[in-house]
Order: C-alpha cells, then sequence, then structure tokens
C-alpha cells in the first residue's frame, strides 16, 4: 500500500535529503491517489478539477512512499510528538483509512494519532477511538455556507456541522479541530462568526491562511494581508478564553477594546503561543502557508517567534494604529 508523506515527514525520518529550517513534532501521512481526491474543492491541489501536481498539499509537496517502509521508520527513529493521518476522497478511502491506522497500531507504535477526514458516521468514529485515535480533524475550510458552495466543497455545510458535532460527542470537548481557511472571500466579521459557531459545540479552532497553489482554480488569488490574519488570531485568542468584551467591529472589520492590543504589544514574549501554529497537540506544520523567507503567517515555534518578535510587534503596532483611527483602541 502506497501513501504520501510531507517531505518535513521524510526528511525527519532520514528518507529524504533536505535542509530544513524547522523539523515538523508531527508525522503528517495521506492516502496515496494518482488522481489526486474526488472532491472539487477549488483551493486544493488534491482536487481532481484542479490542472495541478497531485504531489502538493497547500505550498508543500507529499511524495509517494510505501506504507511499510514509513512505518519502520516512524518506529525506528521515534522523533514524533504525534502522527497525522489524512484521506482523500476516493473508492474505497474509508476501508483504506482504517487500514493505514491498523498497521501503525499493529507495529507497535505508540504515538498519538490524530485523524483528519471528511464526514464519516458516528460508528466510524467509534472505530477510529477504539484504535486510539485521540483527535479528529476536521477541513470545514470555508467561514461562511455561501463560501462553501462557491468553493466546492464536498457534501454541505450542515453536513460539516453534524459531523463535528458527533465527533465531539465521540472524542470529547476541544479534541476535534476544525481547520478554517482565512481569505477564502468572507469577512473579517464572519471568520469570528464561525469560530464562535466552532467554539459553541465543542471544536477547537485550527487557523490556515490562503495559500495560492500553481495549477488551481485560485491560484491568482492573493493571501490575506498579514495584517489581517494577526488580527484573526488575535480574536481567536478572544473567543477561546471567552474575552468577548474585548472585540469589537467597525462595520466588517475587526478592532479590539482599547487596553487589550496594548497589553499584548508591552508583554509580547508572553503572548508569542496567540501567533503560533494552531491545531492538534504537537502540530506545528512548518511554512504550510508562507515561504521560509516570510511573511509568516504561522510559527513553527516558540524560538522561531522568538527571533522575529520585533517584525511581530511592528505588525501589532500598525494595527493598533489602524483601531485608533476608528476610536477603539
Amino acid at each position: 500500500m502506497y501513501v504520501r508523506a510531507s517531505i518535513g515527514t521524510l526528511a525527519s525520518l532520514g528518507l529524504l535529503d533536505l535542509k530544513m529550517f524547522e523539523k515538523p513534532y508531527t508525522a503528517y501521512i495521506l492516502q496515496y491517489s494518482e488522481d489526486g481526491c474526488q472532491a472539487d474543492c477549488l483551493f486544493c491541489p488534491q482536487s481532481r478539477t484542479n490542472f495541478s501536481r497531485k504531489d502538493f498539499v497547500s505550498r508543500v509537496v507529499w511524495p509517494r512512499i510505501e506504507l511499510n517502509v514509513l512505518i519502520k521508520a516512524i518506529k525506528a527513529k521515534n522523533v514524533f510528538s504525534r502522527l497525522c493521518v489524512q484521506n482523500v476522497i476516493k473508492q474505497g478511502f474509508k476501508e483504506e483509512f482504517i487500514e493505514i491506522i491498523r498497521r501503525i497500531r499493529k507495529n507497535n507504535i505508540k504515538t498519538p494519532i490524530s485523524a483528519s477526514i471528511t464526514p464519516i458516521s458516528r460508528d466510524y468514529l467509534n472505530e477510529l477511538k477504539e484504535l486510539d485515535v485521540d483527535y479528529l480533524g476536521v477541513g470545514l475550510d470555508a467561514a461562511t455556507p455561501e463560501v462553501f458552495v462557491k468553493i466546492k466543497k464536498p457534501y454541505t455545510w450542515e453536513t460539516y456541522i453534524n459531523f463535528i458535532k458527533d465527533g465531539v460527542s465521540v472524542f470529547g470537548k476541544y479534541r476535534v479541530n476544525v481547520h478554517l481557511i482565512f481569505g477564502l472571500g468572507e469577512t473579517e466579521k464572519e471568520f469570528v462568526e464561525t469560530m464562535k459557531t466552532v467554539h459553541n459545540v465543542g471544536g477547537k479552532i485550527a487557523l490556515f491562511a490562503f495559500t495560492p497553489v500553481k495549477g488551481t482554480a485560485l491560484s491568482l488569488r492573493k493571501q490575506p494581508s498579514i495584517y489581517s490574519w494577526r488580527k484573526i488570531q488575535l480574536a481567536k485568542y478572544i473567543i477561546e478564553n471567552e474575552l468577548y468584551d474585548k472585540i469589537v467591529f467597525v462595520e466588517d472589520k475587526i478592532c479590539f477594546e482599547n487596553s487589550f492590543l496594548r497589553s499584548i504589544i508591552n508583554d509580547l514574549k508572553k503572548y508569542l503561543p496567540i501567533f503560533l501554529t494552531s491545531g492538534c497537540p504537537s502540530c506545528n506544520r512548518p511554512f504550510y502557508n508562507e515561504s521560509p523567507k516570510g511573511p509568516y503567517y504561522n510559527f513553527p515555534s516558540i524560538p522561531f517567534a522568538e527571533k522575529r518578535i520585533k517584525m511581530l510587534k511592528n505588525e501589532l503596532l500598525k494595527i493598533a494604529k489602524e483601531c485608533d483611527v476608528y476610536g477603539q483602541c
């Protein structure tokens, strides 16, 4: 059986010669399909309708590798804190997905496993849990039902929301990471409202910045500005800590209560975790949304962020100045 694995995963295992600025803490594994995924998502290189290389996910290359070779290396090296197994939609994908995880467990690999998968039944979720999968990833991606339709996500918005709720009932509160991509056409306010919905049903928010990939239908769409992105990261922190009075809106734009942003800027080292990659425990997916040259949407580690704290502070000061214009900060 073949799968794909990210180049950072393979390099960490010594299966690929690659200079890495930051190493992944998680091994990223994707079901293999020569023709890609049968879904039609406009932003994704795996989509069957995109004329993109099928060894890409976002801006990262995922080479094909024999599953047993990968498992042997994972067991021998023992360098990862987590394994993330991800699906594509193809004939028999549900049976194959379970088999991948079974083979990992049969090789006495005890590393925590996350399953990132499209909507499936609650019985299937229970099967995953019996294999000691402890976190679920759900690629809702779109922040509104309208954007969901425009980017051609499979299934329906309601199917995904119900799947998130089923995941919470099986795996527990805040053990379902809901992937949301900022920059697909929603407003800042709409994105915040969907983050609130995810939090209120017991899900965790995993933020992704839209990343144009050559060969996809959205390849000419620009990434969101780093300043809007920082506001989304701050809003996520506010929502997860239920500090709702700290956020205000000027039309559809995010602003902040006047002392909140200043307190972050004045003690930025303490608040650096706000700006790290969000997702399952140990998920840092280095440079998934950005070039190693920057701008850096998600920092893969605290040391990496500390080296760029002046740049981050300048970004936040610009946001504070913008909010000053609106009379909020």
